[in-house]
């Protein structure tokens, strides 16, 4: 294990956290194991040409982060790290969790601290304390249309509404644009919160054929020609399958929906992993389409901000949607919102989350080689197919008995009847790459004396 700080010229925050930062990608990369003995404090500051106070405060960074712990009298250790051990399949919290889809900014945790505690100076502490429009403040829909620009999609703040989170986006979306009974056309497989909103809220959902590019355009035009008058789709790693529509295919897209006048509702929130993509929405006319995207995937899960740009005469019956369903979205997480939009500090973390994604993804293609799966260099997620002598059931409960829990296609598809013998895999959630790794390996160990064709869609 080898600690390593940035020069002096390209620090971008106090040394300790550096410091901190240095022994959490040691732990990531899977160098730094359980047990490992971290070098003593002052032999650490003489390495580093730092103060022993520096270390000091850098250590008990570390150990807040819950990547060390002192033990008096033998020094700091490398602890294991949460998700990694696995003491039995009856313990929940003891199983490596492949089922959330979500990555934690693990090199900027302190950062996004600090941003919390003050997200809300004292100065204006009572207007953020108190009821905030039901759209979001001005400053709180400009720093949404100005991340959604980041995407290539440029739209006018006052089409932006502030959201609690993109499931929240959704949300006010279908009960806005739908009603009971109504048919929303839907990717084959599909976002499983979306099923479950569809199936609360009586809304029926339409399958449309997909391959490795998502939506088919001929079986989108065959299903708006059948009646068909609402769309969602996620163009971009799409989730469950990993697909990735290709400019070519948006416009292709583009072109049926506005053939047959369908309103498209475009979930982007992995648009982050792939910005030179520009949104479905671009190619649409500015009354057909709904854009939702949210901070929860990009930046962290808890925090509740989501901004849905939407049409014109769509604003008001939304705004009525936030203010029957939330009120508004939370004054003080859409303070630190802006805050992390406008100084920079969402787009680096953007920038590490595609740096980890990708090398996560180098161990997937590593470890599950010659095994059938569906993903893409920045996808947060993989779609593995399972072979024909396995159910998507008996592979969950192999799993789960392994110490890895992961979640099967039926979970996805639009059309229970018909679901498909694949599960997806989450990359994120395991604190470490090292913890992933031993994950994935579980998995392969089950099929050991399988014989199947293999194949890797990328």
């Amino acid at each position: 294990m080898t600690i390593v700080i940035p020069r002096k010229n390209e620090r971008r925050q106090p040394i300790y956290r550096e410091i901190a930062d240095a022994i959490d990608k040691e732990v990531q990369a899977g160098r730094a194991r359980p047990g490992t003995r971290l070098p003593t404090q002052r032999a650490l500051a003489r390495q580093l040409g730092v103060t022993l106070t520096t270390v000091t405060r850098a250590y008990e960074e570390a150990q807040r982060r819950g990547l060390v712990a002192g033990e008096v009298g033998r020094g700091t250790f490398i602890q294991a790290q949460r998700g990694h051990e696995h003491t039995g399949p009856q313990d929940e919290s003891a199983l490596i969790n492949l089922s959330t889809n979500s990555l934690m900014p693990l090199a900027h945790a302190a950062e996004l601290a600090d941003h919390l505690a003050t997200a809300v100076p004292r100065s204006t502490s009572l207007g953020v304390l108190d009821y905030q429009p039901a759209a979001g403040t001005p400053r709180s829909r400009t720093a949404g249309a100005t991340w959604i620009a980041k995407t290539g999609l440029e739209v006018s703040a006052d089409r932006v509404l502030v959201t609690g989170g993109g499931q929240h986006g959704i949300l006010i979306t279908l009960l806005t644009l739908t009603k009971p009974g109504d048919e929303i056309l839907v990717e084959e497989f599909t976002y499983s919160n979306l099923r479950k909103l569809a199936g609360q809220l009586q809304r029926r959902l339409r399958p449309v054929r997909m391959d490795e590019q998502g939506l088919l355009p001929d079986a989108l035009d065959v299903a708006c020609r059948a009646g068909g008058k609402y769309l969602y789709t996620i163009p971009t790693l799409q989730n469950p399958t990993t697909s990735v529509m290709s400019d070519a295919r948006r416009r292709d897209i583009a072109a049926v929906a506005r053939k047959h006048g369908v309103l498209v509702i475009e979930d982007d929130v992995y648009a982050y992993l792939l910005p030179d993509l520009a949104p479905l929405t671009k190619y649409l006319p500015e009354d057909q389409a709904v854009y939702i995207t949210s901070l929860s995937k990009s930046i962290a899960p808890g925090i509740r901000i989501g901004y849905v740009a939407a049409p014109s005469k769509l604003i008001e019956p939304l705004t009525a949607w936030i203010s029957k369903t939330l009120i508004t979205a939370p004054a003080a997480m859409a303070e630190m919102a802006n805050a992390l939009i406008t100084d920079g500090t969402a787009v680096r973390i953007v920038d590490w989350k595609r740096k980890e994604v990708a090398a996560r993804q180098d161990i997937v293609n590593r470890v599950l080689s010659g095994h059938r799966f569906q993903t893409h260099a920045y996808s947060p997620h993989v779609w593995f197919h399972l072979p024909d002598s396995w159910e998507t059931q008996a592979l969950v409960s192999q799993a789960r008995q392994r110490g890895v829990r992961v979640t099967g296609a039926e979970n996805f598809s639009a059309d229970p009847e018909t679901p498909a013998r694949a599960i997806r895999l989450c990359l994120g959630p395991p604190r470490s790459r090292a913890v992933l790794e031993d994950a994935l390996k579980r998995l392969a160990r089950i099929f050991v004396g399988v014989s199947e064709p293999h194949e890797v869609i990328i």
